[in-house]
């Protein structure tokens, strides 16, 4: 049993039709004037963020000051790239840092009036690789988004951790029905889990 695209399209009705997102090549050059024109940044700024962040990454911090001053000189559609370029890197796209997002997203955004991005494919495509990752004995962190496999685990696994149910109406996406909580008894959470998971049946999955 594993997250589906049905279950991506069901809990947060993530569009698991449309066009597919496929890195480009980056080079230096290719890199910074993605930036430029997405964001319509000067070039030495570009390049100075990326050898603070030694690679073709911005940090989000960076985003958001560049989100607020496109916001104050009312270059709207750019701060609209910013903002959902941070989104997707605090969402989607997440990564193990927490603080970085590579340029190539950018992509995505470079034409706000283009057809649906197949959102859902994606996601959940970033989800399994960050799983894989994660299953190597030397990987201590989890990547992707994670707000997908919690609710996964609240919709089909419903002894394994606490959980408040909401009401919702019924075209929301199911994973409004969940609330997170952290409370859990015995000798610590790790410890816990593990304990619940070794006690999974048949019967406790739906």
């Amino acid at each position: 049993m594993t997250v589906t695209l049905d279950d991506v399209h069901s809990l947060f009705h993530l569009p698991i039709a449309g066009t597919f997102f496929t890195p480009v090549h980056r080079d230096q050059a290719t890199a910074v004037h993605m930036v430029m024109d997405a964001l319509e940044v000067d070039e030495l700024a570009v390049l100075k963020e990326f050898g603070d962040t030694q690679d073709f990454h911005l940090r989000m911090s960076w985003l958001r000051k560049v989100y607020q001053q496109l916001v104050d000189v009312e270059r709207y559609q750019d701060a609209a790239r910013a903002y959902m370029l941070h989104l997707v890197a605090c969402t989607l796209f997440a990564d193990e840092s927490g603080v970085y997002i590579d340029v190539c997203y950018l992509t995505l955004f470079s034409d706000l009036e283009t057809p649906c991005w197949a959102w859902g494919v994606t996601a959940l495509t970033m989800l399994y690789t960050a799983l894989d990752a994660a299953s190597r004995p030397d990987t201590r962190q989890l990547a992707g988004y994670l707000s997908l496999l919690q609710c996964w685990i609240y919709e089909h696994f419903p002894h394994i951790c606490e959980r408040n149910i909401q009401r919702c109406a019924a075209a929301d996406p199911c994973a409004r029905r969940w609330k997170a909580r952290q409370t859990l008894l015995g000798d610590g959470p790790l410890m816990e889990y593990r304990r619940r998971l070794d006690a999974l049946t048949l019967d406790d999955v739906i």
